[in-house]
């Protein structure tokens, strides 16, 4: 017969009736399977989590084309009773097997639960080990995962560190970039301000010019009317004398009255040449300007840049870096490879640039497709995507696999490369005394990026400005 003590601990009857099998609480939310165990819709769908075949957690029935029902009749009856009890929002922890309401006594390692000793067999072929040494295991396996959190969270905290240095190296960007912007406006501002002034100088010097020309001819006008005023006036004085003194001086008179002067004549460049000072003015402007300004046909891209590299700030050259620059780890970044792409790369047509390259004793120049790597070293070759040329232990060759030894009889200097992306050619020229190197015929991918490999050496590799030549039809 039970002791009393028993019978007064366990729970009612009702109570027994409203407690979900799987978490031992009072259900929230119960669904009703087809077998006619209901569970709370959590417990269910965390017992069913991750598991290709779905069963009832107590009778194993087969459930895996079933919908669970929502139990709203057992939900009421669960939300009465605990507004009776007092427990309405809160769990009753139990401490008993909820299915045959025993003591816990072994944990089953393949479920992960407790269980008594009367649920044996529905763990048929499961391990099972005492509750005190499943304690352990359990520990052991969550601080596994605890490191591996603590782990990424150390992770995390660099990623944000990393963040927030790329926040302040984008303002950096920003305001050298703002500052070059301006200097650069104010350079080609004054250059226009001086021409500006030189023009207007030379109107007004014209029109001066002309308004002293036509005010010379006024100056003569205003001579000669005098005079012929006063030639009018004596004339009139003699008509008015004495009838014979006028005959007797008639041709004497008739030959003063004679005015072959026809005053000065009109020139016929006496206006301004309006058209000389305002016509095309704005071409004429952008012509002369070619002086101000430099025409680089391709420019590096500082956020490829090697941390071991120095840029110029016109992003035209490149050289070596006392010590390692303070430069995000973006994923376009070239690291630990020494090298830097072109801003811009090529998907069509024809394309031309020169790369000085000075008495550097290495260096690597070239093209090279936009997927090529970035975080580790790696074989420059036409079979990785890179078609380059390169100087290396006073040995010119082409950087082929294996690779093929260029024959020059000088040290180039200059290089010229010449890009035709409809042939799938890019050839490599010295571009002082014009001869060929190497010629690469191959299928590039939609689009090339030039490549630079100045090395780690103080001569900086430096694209040369093209000439801008205007053809005028």
């Amino acid at each position: 017969m039970a002791d009393q003590d028993d019978i007064t601990d366990r729970p009612s009857p009702l109570e027994e009736d409203l407690t979900c099998p799987i978490c031992k609480s009072i259900f929230t939310n119960p669904v009703l399977l087809s077998c006619t165990h209901s569970f709370c819709k959590d417990c269910l769908d965390q017992a069913w989590k991750n598991k290709t075949r779905r069963e009832c957690p107590v009778c194993r029935n087969n459930c895996n084309n079933e919908q669970p029902i929502p139990n709203r009749s057992l939900n009421a009856a669960c939300e009465s009773y605990q507004r009776q009890k007092g427990w309405f929002g809160s769990e009753a922890p139990k401490m008993v097997c909820g299915l045959h309401n025993r003591d816990f006594a072994l944990f089953c390692e393949k479920d992960e639960i407790p269980v008594c000793t009367e649920c044996l067999p529905l763990h048929c072929g499961h391990k099972l080990i005492p509750l005190d040494q499943g304690i352990p295991i359990c520990k052991g396996e969550l601080n596994i995962k605890i490191n591996i959190l603590e782990d990424k969270v150390d992770s995390f905290k660099r990623m944000k560190r990393r963040y927030e240095n790329t926040i302040s190296f984008i303002q950096d960007q920003s305001e050298t970039a703002e500052k070059l912007i301006r200097q650069e406006f104010d350079r080609l501002r004054e250059s226009l301000n001086q021409d500006e002034e030189s023009r207007i100088q030379a109107l007004k010097k014209e029109e001066e010019q002309k308004k002293q020309a036509v005010k010379e001819k006024v100056d003569i006008l205003a001579k000669d009317l005098a005079s012929l005023n006063d030639l009018i006036n004596n004339v009139r004085k003699e008509m008015g004398g004495e009838d014979l003194d006028f005959l007797l001086n008639f041709n004497k008179l008739k030959h003063r009255a004679l005015w072959t002067d026809e005053g000065p004549q009109r020139d016929p460049a006496e206006l301004i040449h309006v058209a000389k000072h305002t016509g095309a003015v704005g071409y004429k402007i952008w012509e002369k300007m070619q002086n101000q300004v430099q025409c680089l046909p391709v420019i590096m891209d500082p956020n490829t840049i090697s941390p071991w590299l120095r840029i110029s700030p016109d992003f035209s050259s490149v050289m070596e870096s006392k010590e390692r620059q303070a430069f995000p780890d973006n994923p376009e970044r070239f690291d630990p490879c020494v090298f830097v792409l072109g801003s811009e790369g090529f998907g069509a047509g024809r394309h031309r640039w020169d790369v000085y390259v000075g008495d550097n004793p290495k260096w690597v120049l070239g093209i090279c497709k936009e997927s090529v790597v970035r975080k580790r070293r790696f074989t420059v070759t036409t079979n990785g995507g890179v078609w380059t040329i390169g100087l290396s232990k006073g040995v010119y060759s082409g950087l082929t696999s294996p690779r093929t030894e260029l024959k020059v009889d000088r040290r180039p200097e200059t290089i010229r490369i010449k890009l035709n992306m409809d042939k799938g050619q890019v050839s490599f020229w010295d571009k002082v005394n014009g001869r060929h190197l190497i010629t690469y015929t191959d299928k590039f991918p939609n689009r090339v990026w030039p490549l630079f490999g100045p090395n780690l050496h103080s001569t900086p590799m430096k694209i040369l400005p093209s000439k801008v030549t205007i053809h005028q039809q």
